[in-house]
């Protein structure tokens, strides 16, 4: 069902996004090279930025990520009905929120060299007549976002051109029982989480665009922090995954050198109940510099094609985005209302249409279309503007970003540990069982994240021991496997391990003959998958998204120490210091023992919240257990408390798992080519390159 099927509200506002850019760069976790200046902001802003030592634009960031003054302005009732007036439906006007009496959610990167599935933790949202609790509240379960593209030109004057999204659930509802708002899309939503029972959720979307980072601009820096969002709120049923519509995908037909733009990556689904169909152009329809829907893209429809995609010898036959159609080879379903005033803030990008009979008869294995019709007297001219995905195949990872604690849980520490990621397929909108899924890893890639900084300190390599992580498989079922990874200590690989600057033929890494302790814990993996039934198309390369990959944080192994002196704990809390400025200059010094002393024990409540929770420390959630648990007992030992913890809420298996078979690696080139574009993109969304 998802947020893209009714009932389903829409609404816009703004957003914050409150980053501490601090810890963009990697060099910066080094301590023993930690300078002052890393917390000061740059004193200008160009691009790239200039080699100064700065901690770039927004250093003094809180982490918080925040909805404001978002409001409803539309509602599709379950029959179909789409009204936009307070008359009609009582939710038009109300509030969505942040929870009540609850700090902010907060924006978090995987790692300084993961920075491209930033993730919202602990926010509560709520929908509300501004007076009261609200009609219903539920707890944003942590999502990266997904479908990074290019929104606005690069010159756009708020300094950051991308956009993207975020699909989640709310879970944990909590609903008013006797609200003041009476409104008929509520109510169908609320009576069908009750009937589909306690594992039911909301489904929410937001897309976000002209995000603020130009400080300098007086006009542009009153926007500093903050952007537009657009969003929607439907039903998510118990099988659905969360972070994705399991539809029919929409995707370039080629591999974009960089991050796509224009009309790339977006979400339909038919609706054979209603024989309709809803698309959502939120994060794709093109902005101009200030973020404006553009209108003069002509005539946009949505169709579907006439002409099937077939494949022979293993490979396949299409139309490829940028045709030139004839009106022969598409059936109109209808015009895309792109260029009506608020549009976009309206209805928040997703239009629904009634498929006509001629629709319905090819919409079952053809290629839904966006097409853009131009006259030229006598002419019209139509073109495939975007298309689905070739043969309407569709895979993705649902929770594809972990955390992974080999040899570092606690209290029972095990050599290994694992994680499911659950896979979905489908084709042409219908759960496909798959021949077998394909998972390759990216193998060793060095640095992405990192400034212009002229500075002498070693950059990690990632990736790297292969052998670190394998895997395990299982057949499709019902469109659905679980791809299990197993990890392995890497103990301290990423700056035990170094070869600057690229690695180049079939060279390895290799170990570094002395170094200091490594600054940054553990090490980063990126799988890619595909199904087996593309693995070995040569074209089109763009059946997925960039970042539609499944990335691991395995944590270096780490003992427990429960008697901890001020010398074992001191690198740990310097470094948090040092990354949140707004930690260290305006609450508690936390490279200062005697400061960590006085306020041991509101330090201990931070470190010693559940991981959801908005307030946690460390911001990053990239600490260990047993390094966690490590910390807190030195807390506890300078407040006079006993050492032993509980075991923390978030412990996972206390078996170790047997490792799985070995993952392949891609070759030299692909990975290379993989590799670049993640740099250049990781640079433009961090700030130390446009788009």
């Amino acid at each position: 069902m998802s947020y893209l099927v009714g009932p389903r509200i829409t609404f816009s506002g703004l957003f914050q996004a409150d980053v501490s850019t601090v810890n963009n760069d990697v060099r910066h976790y080094s301590n023993k090279d930690f300078q002052s200046s890393f917390q000061e902001q740059q004193p200008t802003y160009e691009s790239p930025p200039p080699p100064t030592d700065g901690g770039w634009w927004n250093p003094d960031g809180s982490g918080a990520f925040r909805l404001i003054n978002c409001q409803v302005k539309g509602a599709l009732w379950a029959d179909g009905t789409w009204v936009t007036d307070s008359a009609q439906d009582s939710a038009i006007g109300l509030l969505v929120g942040n929870a009540l009496g609850r700090s902010a959610g907060k924006m978090v990167d995987l790692d300084p060299q993961m920075q491209m599935v930033s993730a919202i933790w602990g926010m509560g949202v709520r929908l509300t007549d501004g007076t009261g609790p609200g009609y219903v509240a539920g707890d944003f379960w942590p999502a990266s976002f997904r479908d990074l593209v290019s929104r606005q030109p690069k010159t756009a004057p708020n300094q950051q051109s991308l956009g993207a999204v975020y699909t989640s659930i709310l879970q944990n509802l909590v609903w008013d029982p006797a609200p003041r708002v009476v409104s008929k899309v509520l109510d169908q939503l609320r009576n069908l989480v009750d009937r589909y029972g306690p594992e039911a959720a909301l489904s929410i979307r937001i897309s976000l665009y002209k995000y603020g980072r130009n400080y300098i601009n007086n006009s542009a820096a009153q926007g500093y922090t903050f952007g537009n969002v657009v969003g929607a709120i439907g039903v998510s049923l118990p099988d659905e995954p969360k972070t994705f519509v399991l539809g029919r995908r929409f995707a370039p037909t080629s591999t974009p050198p960089g991050l796509p733009a224009g009309f790339s990556y977006f979400d339909a689904m038919v609706d054979t109940a209603s024989s309709s169909v809803s698309v959502d152009l939120g994060n794709t329809i093109p902005l101009d510099a200030d973020a404006n829907v553009r209108t003069d893209l002509g005539q946009l429809s949505l169709a579907v094609l006439t002409v099937a995609d077939t494949v022979s010898n293993g490979q396949p036959t299409f139309l490829p985005t940028g045709a030139t159609l004839t009106p022969s080879q598409f059936v109109t379903i209808g015009d895309i209302p792109y260029q009506e005033p608020g549009w976009l803030e309206t209805t928040a990008g997703i239009v629904r249409l009634t498929l006509p009979p001629a629709a319905q008869a090819l919409i079952k294995d053809h290629p839904l279309a966006l097409v853009r019709t131009a006259t030229r007297k006598p002419l019209q001219t139509h073109t495939l503007e975007a298309r689905e995905t070739v043969m309407g195949y569709l895979v993705r990872a649902d929770e594809f970003v972990q955390r992974l604690d080999p040899r570092s849980q606690f209290p029972e520490p095990q050599p290994t540990d694992s994680v499911d990621v659950s896979v979905y397929a489908a084709q042409w909108g219908v759960p496909l069982d798959s021949t077998g899924l394909n998972v390759q890893q990216q193998g060793a890639a060095t640095d992405s994240g990192t400034g212009n900084q002229a500075m002498d300190i070693p950059v990690p390599i990632m990736g790297w021991p292969l052998d670190a992580v394998s895997q395990t498989t299982t057949a499709f079922s019902q469109g659905r496997t679980a791809l299990s990874v197993t990890a392995t200590d890497p103990d301290g690989a990423r700056l035990v391990y170094y070869t600057p600057p690229e690695l180049t033929g079939d060279e390895q890494p290799r170990k570094q003959p002395a170094l200091a302790a490594p600054y940054m814990n553990g090490q980063i993996y990126t799988l890619l998958y595909s199904l087996q039934e593309t693995a070995d198309w040569k074209s089109p390369t763009g059946q997925q998204h960039m970042l539609d990959a499944v990335y691991l944080h395995v944590r270096d192994g780490y003992a427990v120490n429960l008697d901890p002196s001020w010398e074992d704990v001191a690198p740990l809390f310097t470094q948090y210091g040092n990354l949140y400025p707004v930690m260290s200059k305006r609450l508690v010094d936390l490279s200062n023992k005697d400061a960590v002393t006085a306020n041991a024990a509101i330090i201990e409540m931070a470190f010693a919240l559940d991981l959801n929770d908005p307030n946690y420390m460390p911001v990053t959630r990239d600490m260990p257990p047993a390094m966690q648990q490590t910390l807190l007992a030195y807390l506890r030992k300078v407040q006079g408390k006993a050492a032993v913890a509980a075991a923390p809420a978030v412990s996972k298996r206390r078996v170790a798992a047997r490792p799985g078979a070995p993952i392949p690696v891609l070759d030299k080139a692909t990975a290379s080519a993989a590799s670049h574009r993640m740099k250049k993109s990781q640079a433009v969304k961090s700030g130390s390159e446009k788009a």
